[in-house]
């Protein structure tokens, strides 16, 4: 869960009538089950709006309104639940990605994946607050309700993921071949203060705290969801060392400055790693955010086409093993 209050989304309507056509399918893999109470309803501005963060006085009481950025075109969430979830879907279909990745609260996620069972990918995370134990995720997983371990949000718990707390989870998903996608990143702006999110710790950011949880399971199939932004240089370090180690650009590709978020692909493409980095939108309340994320990569002058091809689809179905049947049908008409 990329848990950003709503100062830096956006809502694109009109999208380049060549991008994402049938026959080029996407895999978004960050895309959230949520209720409209996550965020109240709130509007705000995409990254190509130039977002910027005020600074706050110290005795100010943090609140929502601090971080709304003026912007020609907010995003406005639906109205309702069912809405959000139908107008999420939706946009799915608009944009051809035939594969999601949802995580949320797990009726939710039941609910979305039986409207559209085809696209949604059922994702649970183990590091709620609440977590169940290890014999239900496996459980659970072995009942097919769930196929990733993702939004882990061990950054949002103010924990080191290699914390052994969570030691039996991934050992849990090592065994099973669990795919599991990890948040490190940007939190809400003024993160430290905004109510709800007081434990979030902007060092646990870094992805060299994953480096004892590789070496002790070698075999996880893992992915860095936000990319450890704005830390991309530890996190090329870590790409190069560990080969298993992916990344996704969700949330970065439309809620941050859209130069911040090309100069730090860039900076991936440059160092090698065009194979590794996986799309995604994450996207919670705003459906209009996946427009804006693809629109992100499509407008990269620096990425090839093919490249462009790795980042919306190869990459995600390479690593999460579809196969040649699963492949083909997502290619077909």
């Amino acid at each position: 869960m990329r848990a950003w209050i709503p100062a830096i989304l956006g809502f694109v309507l009109a999208f380049p009538a060549q991008a994402q056509s049938p026959g080029k399918p996407v895999i978004d893999m960050h895309l959230h089950a949520f209720k409209l109470d996550f965020a109240a309803g709130v509007p705000a501005c995409p990254g190509d709006g130039e977002p910027t963060f005020p600074a706050i006085d110290p005795r100010a009481d943090v609140n929502p309104s601090m971080f709304l950025t003026p912007c020609s075109d907010p995003i406005l969430s639906p109205d309702t639940d069912e809405a959000l979830m139908r107008d999420s879907l939706a946009e799915l279909r608009r944009f051809n990605i035939r594969r999601a990745v949802t995580s949320g609260a797990l009726a939710e996620v039941t609910a979305w994946r039986a409207a559209d069972p085809q696209r949604v990918i059922p994702a649970i995370q183990f590091a709620s607050e609440h977590p169940l134990s290890p014999d239900t995720y496996r459980r659970l997983f072995q009942q097919d309700a769930f196929q990733v371990f993702a939004e882990i949000g061990t950054q949002y718990r103010g924990v080191d993921a290699s914390d052994p707390r969570y030691e039996p989870f991934f050992a849990l998903a090592e065994e099973l071949d669990i795919p599991i996608g990890i948040h490190l990143g940007e939190g809400p702006p003024g993160a430290a203060r905004f109510p709800g999110y007081e434990t979030y710790r902007a060092r646990l950011t870094t992805p060299f705290q994953l480096e004892a949880v590789l070496q002790k399971h070698p075999k996880l199939r893992i992915y860095v969801m936000h990319y450890a932004s704005p830390l991309v240089d530890e996190m090329i370090a870590m790409m190069f060392s560990y080969p298993n180690l992916h990344v996704d650009i969700s949330c970065n590709n439309w809620a941050f400055p859209r130069a911040q978020f090309h100069d730090q692909l860039k900076r991936m493409i440059d160092a090698g790693f065009e194979k590794r980095i996986l799309w995604g939108s994450d996207q919670m309340i705003w459906p209009g955010a996946i427009a804006e994320g693809i629109e992100a990569v499509e407008t990269a002058p620096f990425l090839s086409e093919a490249q462009k091809r790795d980042i919306f689809y190869n990459n995600a179905a390479r690593f999460l093993r579809l196969t040649d049947e699963q492949i083909a049908a997502d290619h077909a008409d």
